[in-house]
């Protein structure tokens, strides 16, 4: 690939706001192996990067939301940064993003700040506080985490095609992807939304969704959950040819 793009911010963060940034990459066939090693080998660099707080490589679903069927070719990395600058240090001028960039076919960043959310990351809140003062209009973004407890492993799947199906034909869904680092077990979701009721309209409006959420709730699905609502304040590159966030 050519040299990585610069970040292109729609809404500067505050001073002193912690970031979060999604990556998406897709690789070529001839690299999915190496991508699939990063998944070790880059865990080093990365814990020794100034100023980046959290982090985690995932493996990818196929398609739209959760799926069981992996997609060999895609990989992200989920991260939260203490400031602009070092997000934009590292984009730039990291040998680890850099090898990654050399190999894929394709590379997305988003960048996120945090509007409100609930739940740990590995017993952990990865992201920032909540901004209050963020602008009308931006992108609504949401990341969903758990972790299944056996007895609830094949409640939760079985209930997946059904909730996919109707994610697919959401109104104002931009994108939607499965990651995470055990995706059978340790599910995430991250989507892209026009606005805040698009993405409830989907989550609570009567549907599956939210019946599938009770249901992990009562009876206790989860060893671990997450939920956070983002605003996409910045982007670059392309994901499947164009931008979800501001293409």
């Amino acid at each position: 690939m050519p040299d990585a793009p610069a970040l292109r911010w729609v809404h500067r963060p505050p001073p002193g706001a912690p970031i979060t940034t999604v990556t998406v990459l897709r690789f070529p066939p001839g690299q999915r192996l190496w991508a699939f090693q990063q998944m070790g080998r880059a865990r080093a660099p990365l814990a020794a990067t100034p100023g980046l707080s959290f982090w985690r490589l995932c493996g990818s679903g196929g398609g739209l939301g959760f799926s069981a069927r992996p997609d060999l070719s895609r990989y992200a990395l989920v991260a939260t940064w203490s400031s602009e600058h070092v997000l934009e240090d590292f984009f730039a001028r990291s040998a680890l993003f850099a090898a990654y960039r050399a190999r894929a076919r394709e590379a997305w960043t988003v960048a996120l700040l945090t509007v409100r959310g609930r739940g740990s990351w590995g017993g952990t809140c990865p992201f920032g506080p909540g901004l209050s003062d963020l602008p009308q209009g931006l992108p609504v973004v949401a990341i969903t985490r758990a972790r299944l407890r056996l007895r609830g492993f094949f409640h939760f799947w079985a209930r997946v095609p059904a909730i996919n199906r109707r994610l697919v034909r959401a109104p104002g869904l931009r994108v939607a992807l499965g990651i995470g680092e055990l995706p059978w077990i340790r599910p995430v979701t991250f989507s892209v939304w026009d606005d805040a009721a698009s993405l409830e309209q989907f989550a609570w409006a009567g549907s599956n969704h939210q019946a599938a959420a009770r249901a992990a709730l009562a009876r206790r699905w989860f060893a671990e959950d997450l939920f956070f609502r983002f605003a996409a304040a910045g982007s670059a590159g392309s994901l499947d040819g164009r931008d979800p966030a501001f293409g």
